[in-house]
């Protein structure tokens, strides 16, 4: 009976100490990859926006690796910390391998980040807006009738124009931002204000022009007919 009794405790001892390892295993492993869970396509879906990963003041650059070559870019974390904190967590996760191009219009915006390919979908959260329309020169009136749709405006920050090769959150309205996001292609465009600009693409730009000239369906939002993949989207910090 005594040697039954020692030996249940040696179980229950062995199988408290194995807890504890793997409660260690999870802190030291686990717990850092919040900033990059894996991404399951079958799912498409993460239960709230992650939390900040960035530091705003270090240089944050990366590659956006497509069918048709790559697009080097650099982001704004002073200036959209939000957007720039999301669009590193999906990266990093592989939210952006092997999807599409969604959307092109020809000296205006390529529009990708979709996860179905379809303009629609996204990670499962949305976030706020991050933009100063006074730094961009927005007059008052306007300003004021933006406000009326919505928008929530911060005056703290330094936002940056959406002009040619910026990058900016898309949106379905204020304060939805999700995965989506587009590279202008204009110069000059009337979306101050209204989209989030968190980076600028830097080198790539012949890619950039041989997607805007690909052939689009226009009955079907400028989806191109042939698909143009993303491979993968990488970020590296400095």
């Amino acid at each position: 009976m005594k040697k039954n009794v020692s030996n249940t405790v040696i179980i229950i001892y062995a199988i408290l100490v194995l807890i504890t390892l793997a409660g260690i295993i999870y802190t030291i492993q686990i717990k850092p990859s919040l900033c990059y869970i894996p991404y399951q396509p079958n799912v498409k879906k993460y239960s709230s926006y992650p939390r900040m990963c960035i530091n705003i003041n270090k240089n944050y650059t990366g590659t956006i690796s497509t069918s048709l070559g790559d697009i080097n870019f650099t982001l704004y974390p002073k200036s959209a910390p939000l957007a720039v904190n999301n669009f590193y967590f999906l990266a990093k996760s592989g939210f952006y391998n092997n999807t599409i191009v969604d959307r092109v219009v020809k000296g205006f915006v390529i529009q990708a980040g979709s996860p179905n390919g379809s303009l629609t979908g996204g990670p499962g959260y949305k976030f706020k807006d991050q933009i100063n329309p006074k730094s961009l020169g927005i007059p008052s009136q306007l300003i004021s009738a933006y406000t009326k749709e919505g928008y929530n405006y911060d005056y703290n920050l330094k936002s940056y124009p959406v002009s040619q090769y910026s990058i900016a959150m898309a949106n379905s309205g204020p304060n939805t931002n999700g995965s989506q996001f587009f590279i202008a292609m204009a110069k000059e465009t009337q979306l101050n204000g209204l989209y989030t600009v968190f980076g600028k693409v830097t080198s790539g730009y012949n890619v950039l022009s041989e997607i805007q000239n690909t052939s689009v369906d226009t009955k079907n939002n400028d989806k191109p007919l042939q698909d143009i993949k993303i491979n993968s989207i990488t970020i590296n910090s400095d």
